[in-house]
């Protein structure tokens, strides 16, 4: 490339320089404009033939934001992304035009190690500019960072990482497995395992280590998914009986709404559903006779099976524990046929959004939900009731001056 491109393309990143003193919620935008931008001219640099000249470019760009982070609020991870696509750019040059093996793998390793924690670097997007010498590289500096770190610091988090990453590479299956089994305290850590035994075709070995995960960790954030990996692996060998067996359990257990979901799932698979679906269903009920909080669960498992009628009832029947946004979804359904029916739910939601003083967009709300209740009164012949229920809102809410005011002039009321 000719030295006035690559003098442009220094000058675009020059701009990824962020004043620490500006303040962190400002120039967001303006600021990923310009990643981006730089991006477009590193690709573009690769493209046309000069991924020599963009080693170091995308090097230094990556280099730009990562220090910019540190001044700059990404709660909504824009700035993170940018950085990510920097980064793999910078790896498709090193691929093209790779650099000093042993200086590209200092280079990573320092970075993840001794980096704030981004950006997310990834082995496997370097393998092919690293080659044998520069994995071999990275293996020996992060033996000799594990050997003197600190077991317990973030730069051990990172080291882990490079392990997993190493053996992933190697090609070495139980090289990878032995690093992911290290200080195993949670499903999702089983379930890593799981994934690559599965994807080495070593199903016997990955049903093992499901089954040994769940039994250590049965009730987790993770374990669904771990669940999830061990029904599939036992469909995938004919065993539906046994997959079935395993959401059963947990449905009986916990009973929630995804727990129905995975069953009937897992059970239509096997060709099973039609015996399970009236116990399933009868169960939940049960459950919801004894215990009020399981009314909205079977109140969205009815609506998913259709049985519209029963889900009316049975919130009807125990209108507390029902949350609005189910109201919401169950008038919605009930509405077009039986306007009448929906008239008394409507109205309770739409005056406890009147009073819900955290949201200051509760009276515009309010009148729009309540034109929705005139309509469901004109199609259940009652106008009148409805006449007669915006006079004694006005006057219930008399106080709220501002909402009265919206109230009259939507529906040309005649002000008292």
């Amino acid at each position: 490339m000719a030295d006035a491109g690559v003098a442009e393309v220094k000058r675009l990143i020059d701009g990824l320089r962020r004043d620490r003193r500006q303040h962190p919620y400002r120039g967001r935008g303006e600021y990923s404009d310009r990643a981006r931008e730089v991006a477009g001219a590193i690709a573009d640099m690769i493209e046309s033939g000069g991924a020599a000249d963009a080693v170091p470019l995308a090097r230094r760009a990556v280099e730009r934001v990562t220090a910019a982070m540190l001044q700059l609020d990404d709660s909504s991870g824009i700035i993170g992304g940018d950085l990510r696509v920097l980064t793999v750019l910078y790896a498709r040059a090193c691929r093209t035009a790779p650099p000093d093996q042993k200086q590209l793998a200092a280079w990573l390793v320092k970075v993840r190690l001794d980096g704030p924690g981004w950006p997310d670097i990834e082995l496997a997007d370097f393998a092919d500019a690293l080659g044998p010498t520069g994995l071999d590289e990275v293996a020996r500096l992060v033996a000799e960072r594990r050997a003197a770190g600190d077991p317990d610091s973030w730069a051990d988090v990172g080291i882990k990482l490079l392990r997993e990453q190493l053996a992933a590479l190697s090609g070495d299956v139980d090289a990878h497995v032995a690093v992911l089994a290290e200080n195993l305290h949670s499903a999702r850590q089983y379930g890593e395992i799981v994934t690559v035994l599965r994807g080495a075709g070593r199903d016997a070995d990955a049903e093992r280590w499901a089954r040994r995960g769940l039994a250590e960790d049965p009730a987790s954030h993770w374990t669904d998914g771990l669940r999830e990996q061990l029904v599939g692996l036992l469909l995938a060998s004919g065993r539906g009986q046994e997959a079935v067996s395993v959401h059963r359990a947990e449905f009986e257990r916990r009973t929630l709404r995804q727990d129905y979901a995975r069953l009937r799932d897992t059970a239509e698979r096997a060709g099973q559903w039609a015996g399970l679906r009236e116990w399933a269903l009868e169960y939940l009920r049960n459950r919801a006779r004894v215990k009020e909080f399981y009314v909205r669960e079977l109140i969205s498992v009815l609506i998913r099976e259709d049985s519209l009628d029963e889900a009316w009832a049975t919130a009807v029947a125990a209108p507390g524990q029902v949350p609005q946004e189910q109201w919401l979804e169950l008038i919605g359904l009930r509405e077009p046929d039986h306007p009448a029916d929906v008239i008394g739910p409507l109205r309770d939601l739409i005056e406890m959004g009147i009073e819900r003083t955290s949201d200051k967009y509760r009276y515009p709300k309010a009148i729009k939900a309540l034109r929705r209740l005139r309509d469901d009164y004109q199609r259940a012949g009652d106008m009148e009731g409805f006449a007669m229920y915006l006079d004694e809102l006005r006057h219930r809410q008399r106080r709220k001056t501002s909402f009265v005011a919206k109230l009259e002039a939507a529906f040309a009321m005649t002000p008292d």
